[in-house]
């Protein structure tokens, strides 16, 4: 049930809406009925894989319970390794079969469907257990927990919510006096998540697609490889579309979720892009992975290149997290490589002017895109052996949904600025405007197959 589909927007939706609408005066009944409107929602994917998210909150849960109890580190690190040890066998045992059998091990490949959206409420789980185990993270009663990791606009592929943000949110009284602000807010993110993805996003990966296809086959034609370039701009709007949508959906059920990009292609500084960039999965990579590393006792001598050692590890990580596959390993690699000159060059070289500094950030997320995308080496060759050639006017004029959304990735704020700016005061036409744009979009969605979003496959 995609976001971006007839089955969420005109049946789910609404039946939740009124199912919680119902239930919202009885402070009972809240989170249960949400707990029942979030599993209906995973299910509808694959019902199979329902009791594995179902049976990870229990464990989980479990787990957490009785450290509280017993105050034993073990059990936490216990949940921790069969957390982790549950994501790498869904994800990346094929990896590791492929690579066993490079080195001449032959072994797989196994059929091995992945579980939607494991790889964010693995991370759930795993914030909730490491706060508990350092003292920050109360224990919790099961409903609630359950709704933290089960909370159907964030389930799938987030934004990854630290246990904080959003445990005292989970079952308020929604319909209080002053919902309607609220309410109008939501249902402005929702509609320009819908706009990012269906009219800016979508337009791009229906150019491109062919392109990586091809470079699959073979050499890439014409100058073609430019195009393939676009793919850093329709994954921009791809998944801060698909993050406003769920930000919107969850102010419906009275939840501020976190926000998940900031303008990253008006950041300054490969740093300041990384802080705009996916910024809830930036921020769990950073203090559950980065400073643990960066701050281990190894010896004042190898402080800085530690602190290097920490950046690259973190973003091959990063990278990894992606898919299984080495494309995504390097891309990281490279990501981290850059921060580290980046941060040399702020120790040690002269302020760039932010132009030029803005200019850079630009030109390395687009060259580097190839290897995120491609899919193996050999593609993402082809795609860079293609900039030799230089897009002919035909192409340049085939190029114009990529150009539409470079201009709205370096121009506009971040959504969020703009949705709150719309709902600073209500206004007739904004509301008229929006209803407009809502009508387009469905008739839009009612002439093609929904696009499935890009962070479904990771």
């Amino acid at each position: 049930m995609l976001f971006n589909s007839y089955a969420f927007l005109l049946v789910f939706l609404p039946a939740a809406i009124i199912a919680y609408r119902f239930a919202d005066p009885y402070p009972r009944l809240r989170m249960p009925v949400l707990i029942v409107l979030s599993l209906i929602f995973y299910g509808y994917w694959d019902v199979r894989f329902l009791p594995m998210l179902v049976g990870s909150i229990l464990v989980n849960w479990l787990a957490a319970k009785y450290y509280v109890a017993t105050k034993r580190g073990g059990i936490v690190t216990a949940a921790i390794v069969a957390n982790l040890a549950a994501l790498a066998f869904f994800k990346y045992l094929n990896f590791f079969a492929e690579t066993f059998t490079a080195f001449g091990l032959p072994i797989g490949p196994f059929a091995l469907a992945l579980p939607l959206g494991i790889s964010f409420f693995t991370f759930h789980h795993i914030m909730y257990l490491v706060d508990l185990r350092r003292g920050k993270a109360p224990a919790y009663a099961l409903d609630r927990y359950a709704m933290y990791v089960s909370f159907f606009p964030q389930a799938i592929a987030g934004p990854l919510a630290r246990w904080h943000e959003v445990m005292h949110q989970f079952g308020r009284q929604v319909y209080a006096p002053g919902w309607q602000r609220q309410f109008a807010l939501g249902i402005t993110f929702i509609v320009i998540g819908l706009i990012e993805k269906t009219m800016l996003g979508d337009p791009i990966g229906r150019l491109i697609d062919p392109i990586y296809a091809q470079a699959r086959l073979g050499a890439v034609p014409d100058g073609q490889s430019w195009l393939a370039l676009g793919f850093m701009f329709q994954i921009l709007f791809d998944f801060a579309g698909y993050s406003d949508v769920a930000i919107g959906v969850a102010l419906l059920f009275g939840v501020q979720l976190p926000y998940n990009f900031a303008a990253p292609f008006r950041a300054s500084s490969l740093q300041d892009f990384w802080q705009r960039w996916h910024m809830t999965l930036l921020s769990f990579l950073r203090d559950y992975l980065f400073h643990p590393l960066a701050n281990a006792r190894i010896g004042r001598r190898h402080r800085l290149l530690q602190h290097f050692a920490a950046m690259i590890v973190t973003m091959a990580l990063c990278g990894l997290w992606h898919g299984p596959s080495w494309t995504y390993v390097l891309w990281g690699v490279i990501h981290g490589s850059g921060l580290v000159i980046v941060s040399l060059w702020r120790r040690y070289g002269r302020p760039l002017p932010l132009l030029a500094g803005w200019a850079l950030v630009v030109a390395f997320a687009l060259a580097t895109t190839p290897i995120f995308r491609a899919g193996s080496l050999d593609a993402a060759w082809h795609v860079y052996r293609g900039l030799a050639l230089l897009p002919s006017s035909d192409l340049i004029r085939v190029a114009t949904p990529i150009i539409i959304a470079a201009l709205a990735a370096f121009l506009l704020p971040a959504s969020q600025n703009i949705a709150m700016w719309l709902n600073e005061r209500p206004r007739q036409l904004v509301a008229a405007g929006l209803a407009l744009v809502a009508v387009a979009i469905l008739i839009e969605l009612g002439d093609r197959d929904a696009y499935e979003f890009v962070y479904f496959q990771f």
